[in-house]
C-alpha cells in the first residue's frame, strides 16, 4: 500500500530550513519615501496633538499618553495599509489612510489599548499574507497571543476566540501550517481564563455608518488582490493570492465584529483601521480611473 501523501511535508521542509524565531518582522527602509512621510508624519501628529492640549488646557499627564496613541495610531495605520493593499503604486493608499487616521482620533479620541490591539490586527494580516516571505514562528506566535490574552483580559472577549478561528484558517488555506490548529487550541483555552464581562457594550451609531463606507470602499480591494502582483520580501515570490485575499477578509471582517460586539470603546481602538480601509478603497478607484484614462489616451 502507498504512503499516503502529506501535504504539509514540503511546508515544513521550506521553513525548517531556518532557525529564526522570527518569521513574520518585515525591513522598514527609510531611504524609502513613503516610509519617511509615515514617520514624519506620526511625529508631527504627536507634536501637533501636545500643542492643541496644552492650549485647550487638558492635563500633562494625559496629554503625553495620549500623543503616543496617536501617533501610534496613524503609524500602525500606514503599517497595516501596506499589508492589506501591497500592490506596488498603490502605497499612498495607506498613507491616505493614516492621514484619515489622523482626523478620526482627533475626533473621537484615542485608547491606550489601541496599540495592542493594531499590534495583533498587524501580525495577523501578516500571518496570512506572507509579504515577509516567512510562515509565522514562536516570537510571531506569542505577540499574537499575547496581544489577544492582554485584550481579552481587559474586557475584549472576543479576541481570542477571533484568533483560534484565525489559526484554524490558516492551517486549512493554500500553504498552510499544521501546527497552527494547535495554537488554535490555544487561543480558544484563553477563553476560560478571558472570561466574559457582564455588562453589554454600547455602539453609537456613528460606528455602524463608519464600518458601513469602510465596508463598502474597501470590497474592492478582494477581487483586486486576485490579480495582484505583489511579492514577498524574503524571496521575491509572488504572493499567494489566496492568501492574500484571506488576510483582506479578515482584516475586514474582524474589524467589523470586534467593533459591533466591544461597543465606542473598541471603535475608538479600532479607528486606524476604520481609517485604513476609506483610505485603501479611495485611492484603490484613484488609481483605477487614473489608469483607465492612460489607457484609453493610447488609444
Amino acid at each position: 500500500m502507498a504512503k499516503r501523501e502529506n501535504k504539509f511535508v514540503k511546508v515544513v521542509r521550506d521553513e525548517d530550513a531556518s532557525n529564526e524565531n522570527f518569521g513574520l518582522g518585515r525591513p522598514f527602509d527609510f531611504d524609502e519615501s513613503f516610509n519617511r512621510i509615515a514617520i514624519m508624519g506620526a511625529l508631527i501628529a504627536t507634536i501637533v496633538l501636545l500643542i492643541v492640549r496644552q492650549v485647550t488646557g487638558t492635563g500633562t499627564g494625559s496629554v503625553m499618553l495620549d500623543g503616543v496613541c496617536y501617533a501610534a495610531g496613524f503609524f500602525f495605520a500606514y503599517l497595516i495599509g501596506r499589508e492589506v493593499d501591497p500592490e506596488p503604486g498603490r502605497e499612498w493608499g495607506a498613507l491616505v489612510g493614516a492621514f484619515i487616521t489622523l482626523g478620526l482620533e482627533a475626533y473621537f479620541g484615542v485608547d491606550i489599548n489601541g496599540v495592542v490591539g493594531l499590534l495583533w490586527v498587524l501580525f495577523i494580516c501578516r500571518m496570512f499574507n506572507r509579504t515577509s516571505g516567512s510562515r509565522h514562528r514562536i516570537g510571531d506566535n506569542v505577540i499574537i497571543l499575547g496581544s489577544a490574552f492582554w485584550m481579552g483580559h481587559v474586557g475584549y472577549w472576543l479576541f481570542p476566540v477571533i484568533t483560534g478561528i484565525c489559526y484554524v484558517l490558516e492551517s486549512q488555506i493554500k500553504g498552510g501550517y499544521f501546527r497552527s490548529l494547535y495554537l488554535a487550541g490555544i487561543s480558544f483555552a484563553m477563553c476560560v481564563v478571558t472570561g466574559r464581562g457582564t455588562e453589554i457594550p454600547v455602539l453609537s451609531t456613528t460606528y455602524l455608518y463608519l464600518m458601513g463606507v469602510a465596508f463598502i470602499l474597501f470590497l474592492p480591494q478582494l477581487t483586486m488582490a486576485g490579480f495582484s502582483k505583489a511579492r514577498d520580501d524574503r524571496h521575491n515570490h509572488y504572493l499567494i493570492k489566496t492568501r492574500l485575499q484571506c488576510a483582506q477578509a479578515v482584516f475586514l471582517l474582524a474589524t467589523g465584529l470586534l467593533i459591533y460586539f466591544g461597543g465606542n470603546t473598541a471603535g475608538i481602538i479600532f479607528l486606524p483601521c476604520i481609517g485604513t480601509a476609506i483610505g485603501t478603497g479611495l485611492y484603490l478607484l484613484f488609481y483605477l480611473l487614473k489608469k483607465k484614462q492612460e489607457e484609453e489616451g493610447k488609444q
